[in-house]
């Protein structure tokens, strides 16, 4: 709704001077940094106005369908460039993207204009209707954010389907990255996988989702050398998934040492192609390819005699390793061909697509919770409009369209959230407010709502420059 605006734009201006010094040393004579910058601000924008844009339009248009006056709808906060008046209302564009808002005649807002209240109410008025009506308004943007998420979501899964990989194509057990969070966890490479929680899963990446570390009494069960093993979730693990010196992955699955060939490499110059299997090493046979990554990464320079399968025929050759490295990579389309295709029809894609918005939405309900109980440190686990805009340009680079959509409709249920928080100032502020009203059937005392909306924007601005600040210390290893 309608925003303290000077506030605002002075943080703005206060985050782009630091932005720019920042930047400053870093962007001399380095056009790709430029262009990775310029397309990160490009795309947090253009998801910002998405989501700004509907969330504003359940407050316009739930105001509206009362019978509401709306004075003003803004995309952007001050100074306007650009804005046309249409009956009551003046819409505007902002020239400070840090959200927008509706202002509604006759509310008491984050403006804290209270001249319309020294007079009766008329019949446009927001004061003057009903409160289940005022509550619709009140959580309309919410909900069209809900909506939004999940209407996301579910045409991706209409799209492009689900494929996930079944457990019975898991038979190699689990390869663990060094320096991982699988390998803070204790996951050792050739563990199988058994249940998590006491639920086995039908598939693998059920059970690689480093989301499932949100529950601090989780646990796995694996089986390592004829031993099932439990593994629970160490505490404080939470902290770690922003630490750019640890991976953050659980496992991979293990596979045939099914090789794609690096060009100009030892593997290469010695006649290894894609889709070969290797099979022994010297006298050393080869299982899979993490057995491979582990007889080479201490052999450095030297001399190493191979077999491999090409087309079911056995071959062999001789190769010089570099540093200990065939300069191969696991043949990820072994794995491909093994995947289970899960098609959706339309209206059918709204199934999973409620379920996995409404998933995303519980992790990060537990994510407060872990903040706010002091399990997890607030400043590793907020992200500001610059951690948010290199999320976006990574998820870009690397699925395009698919990963703007997925980070959008997340970033859609995340607001919903934090929006429908009890914190005055807020729309879930006003919420409480209008509870309060039904139970007791009779409104708040205005001075106490307005010492709330007060301390309500003082926490909103003071979370505003932590988190600002947040993003800029955290800025050189963004980029």
């Amino acid at each position: 709704m309608n925003y303290k605006k000077k506030i605002f734009i002075r943080l703005g201006i206060f985050a782009a001077v630091i932005l720019g010094f920042i930047l400053f040393g870093k962007l001399s004579n380095n056009l790709d940094l430029v262009l990775d910058i310029l397309s990160a601000i490009v795309l947090v924008l253009l998801g910002i106005t998405i989501l700004v844009t509907v969330h504003e339009l359940g407050h316009f248009l739930t105001a509206k369908a009362f019978g509401m006056r709306v004075e003003t709808f803004s995309i952007g906060f001050p100074p306007k460039i650009f804005s046309f008046k249409k009956g009551d209302t003046e819409y505007q564009i902002g020239a400070t993207p840090l959200g927008g808002y509706v202002k509604i005649s006759g509310m008491i807002d984050e403006s804290l204009d209270t001249d319309q209240l020294k007079e009766p109410p008329k019949s446009y008025e927001f004061r003057s209707k009903p409160v289940w009506q005022r509550l619709i308004v009140m959580t309309g943007g919410v909900i069209m954010n809900v909506i939004l998420g999940i209407f996301i979501f579910s045409m991706l899964k209409f799209m492009y389907g689900e494929q996930k990989l079944p457990m019975s194509a898991a038979e190699y057990g689990i390869q663990v990255i060094d320096n991982s969070l699988g390998q803070i966890v204790g996951f050792q490479t050739g563990d199988k996988l058994i249940s998590y929680n006491g639920e086995s899963f039908p598939y693998f990446y059920d059970y690689a989702n480093p989301n499932l570390l949100i529950d601090d009494e989780g646990y796995y069960e694996v089986e390592r050398n004829g031993q099932i093993v439990r593994l629970e979730i160490p505490p404080g693990i939470q902290d770690r998934f922003s630490d750019d010196t640890i991976a953050p992955l659980l496992f991979i699955p293990d596979m045939p040492a099914i090789i794609e060939v690096m060009e100009g490499g030892p593997g290469d110059k010695a006649g290894l192609k894609t889709g070969d299997q290797i099979v022994k090493v010297d006298s050393f046979p080869i299982h899979t390819f993490s057995d491979l990554q582990q007889l080479l990464k201490n052999r450095m320079n030297d001399s190493v005699y191979i077999e491999f399968l090409r087309k079911n025929e056995l071959h062999n050759t001789i190769a010089v390793l570099d540093s200990g490295r065939l300069h191969v990579r696991r043949d990820e389309s072994f794995l491909q061909s093994k995947m289970d295709t899960i098609r959706y029809g339309f209206f059918e894609s709204f199934i999973p697509g409620t379920k996995h918005a409404f998933s995303f939405l519980s992790l990060n309900v537990k994510g407060l919770g872990q903040v706010v109980t002091g399990k997890a440190s607030a400043s590793k686990s907020v992200m500001g409009p610059l951690q948010i805009a290199k999320k976006y340009l990574d998820m870009v680079k690397v699925n395009g369209l698919e990963g703007f959509m997925v980070l959008t409709a997340s970033l859609s249920m995340i607001l919903a959230f934090v929006n429908i928080l009890p914190i005055p100032a807020l729309d879930g502020g006003h919420v409480m407010f209008l509870l309060i009203e039904a139970i007791m059937r009779r409104e708040p005392p205005l001075k106490v709502r307005m010492i709330a909306q007060q301390i309500g924007m003082i926490l909103i601005i003071l979370l505003m420059i932590f988190v600002l600040f947040n993003d800029a210390i955290k800025l050189p290893k963004l980029f």
